[in-house]
């Protein structure tokens, strides 16, 4: 037993030492990334049309150590209830309504030499599709009427990413949208990779 803790003992630090060289520090991340890609995966909350969930992705491909042109979609689920309708609410409903946004634009960095914390503001434009779909089912018949409506909006957001790795951030962003009929907010945490 004593001889399985002493090997025990000496296979810590070499599995230390092996994770410490595969590890690759941040430093100056944000400053080597010109040429290659970002791909980032975002969560978080829509505001304006009620609070509701969004996921999104987007791609950014840095131009210089300090603009970085993307583009992004996102999801946000709206509302989705049932109803009944007719004569003794015989007949059966079900609305759903969710919103698209496809976007493009530029972030404009602010990258610190001896921080793993950039911070950043973008502007953009970009499609918001507002779509619903209304379901009924009853008196011998079914029937389905979507609908949707596409709007240009233009957006600007504030940021901050921080570099875990070359390779890998996390990032936090809030960002408005402003286009003839809608105002909304939202706010994400994101991970980012960089590749190659």
């Amino acid at each position: 037993m004593h001889q399985r803790m002493r090997a025990s003992l000496r296979f810590w630090p070499i599995l230390l030492f092996t994770a410490a060289s595969m590890w690759t520090p941040p430093a100056c991340a944000q400053q080597a990334d010109t040429g290659v890609g970002i791909a980032e995966f975002s969560a978080g909350g829509l505001f304006g049309l009620g609070a509701h969930g969004n996921v999104g992705g987007s791609l950014w491909v840095p131009t210089s150590k300090y603009a970085v042109p993307y583009i992004e979609f996102s999801y946000s689920p709206l509302i989705s209830y049932g109803y009944a309708y007719g004569p003794d609410n015989t007949g059966k409903g079900l609305f759903t309504s969710e919103l698209f946004d496809v976007n493009g634009g530029i972030k404009f960095r602010f990258p610190r030499k001896k921080s793993d914390w950039v911070p950043y503001f973008g502007l953009g434009v970009g499609l918001l599709r507002h779509s619903t779909s209304d379901y009924t089912s009853g008196f011998n018949s079914i029937a389905t009427v979507n609908t949707a409506t596409n709007e240009i909006a233009g957006n600007a957001s504030v940021g901050a990413i921080y570099y875990v790795t070359k390779h890998v951030a996390f990032g936090m962003e809030a960002k408005g949208y402003i286009a003839q009929r809608e105002r909304l907010g939202r706010a994400t945490v994101s991970v980012l990779y960089q590749f190659p």
